[in-house]
């Protein structure tokens, strides 16, 4: 029988440089979701300090950020719920010039286990939109994308009886933009895609050629490219964003409950995912088996654990 999980996505609207408020809201929120049966819960990108790069506290509410992580260990061991804390600026050395001196501020999605509050995944992000890299350092220490089993599980084909870890992996925000970016985390295994974002869809940030083309031009784009990477991967997506369309799309369904959360609203919501739709379309599309073919010709390569379901 194919698993069925519950994932709460928390569409938190994080105020400037105010840490422990934006945890006090996202604690209780994650205790909403544990009390509706939630599996896993994920927040946004930058909820604990919202992206104000300029304002006068904001690389010190990212050093104050990362003392926060524990505390959301301690919340996993508690509730046993597995918890993608958005992302955590998180503030390092570094040799290099930049505005900070010798500092680099790391935008950091971690993956907290249920009951054992282990962090089995983390990700740095890597592509930056434009305003972020003046500010930011992205992750491009490691070669590729990568995925991590997690505590969720399904039959394993290979074993009569036997259970096997449901792989995912992590991207943020303007990622999304990026295919090669899911299909490098698919060559690794992963069935499950989460994507902490801070992304405006309000019309707030269009210009004026954008309004006059599309107004909703950003929504389109959001929607759309969720489905599809849910459909070409035969993946499931998580999507938890600041700014609003919070969903989760999965092959065969599309978006799973109905269409995503409201525009700048601070809401939650809770559905019931049937991973079954991954090995449907694993068996119809048969990508993964082509990406693991000997004739595949885009040059991607195998690595890791290899792809599921070739």
């Amino acid at each position: 029988m194919a698993p069925f999980y519950k994932i709460a996505v928390i569409q938190l609207q994080p105020k400037e440089v105010a840490v422990e408020d934006n945890y006090t809201r996202a604690e209780s929120f994650i205790r909403q979701a544990t009390a509706q049966g939630a599996h896993l819960a994920v927040l946004p990108e930058y909820h604990l300090t919202s992206w104000c790069p300029d304002h006068p506290d904001f690389v010190a509410a990212c050093a104050e950020s990362a003392t926060y992580l524990p505390r959301y260990q301690a919340l996993a061991r508690e509730l046993h719920i597995n918890i993608v804390p958005g992302t955590i600026c998180e503030v390092h050395d570094n040799d290099s010039d930049n505005d900070d001196g010798n500092k680099e501020i790391r935008n950091m999605a971690y993956w907290i286990a249920a009951t054992s509050g282990a962090l089995i995944g983390s990700y740095q992000k890597r592509n930056l939109w434009h305003s972020e890299r003046p500010h930011l350092t992205a992750g491009l220490s490691q070669p590729r994308h990568t995925a991590f089993d997690t505590p969720l599980t399904w039959a394993d084909e290979e074993d009569d009886g036997g259970r096997r870890p449901i792989r995912a992996g992590m991207l943020i925000c303007w990622d999304l933009a990026f295919p090669e970016a899911f299909r490098e985390l698919v060559l690794d295994g992963a069935e499950l895609v989460v994507v902490p974002s801070f992304w405006l869809c309000d019309r707030s940030e269009l210009d004026e050629d954008r309004l006059r083309m599309n107004p909703d031009c950003e929504q389109l784009f959001t929607n759309s490219v969720l489905v599809t990477r849910a459909f070409e991967n035969e993946c499931v997506v998580v999507y938890c964003n600041a700014g609003g369309l919070s969903q989760v799309t999965a092959p065969v369904y599309g978006c799973v409950g109905g269409p995503g959360l409201g525009l700048n609203e601070e809401t939650m919501g809770v559905v019931e995912v049937d991973f079954g739709a991954v090995k449907v379309l694993e068996r119809e599309y048969k990508v993964r088996k082509d990406l693991n073919g000997e004739g595949w010709h885009y040059g991607y390569e195998k690595q890791g654990k290899g792809v599921k379901g070739a």
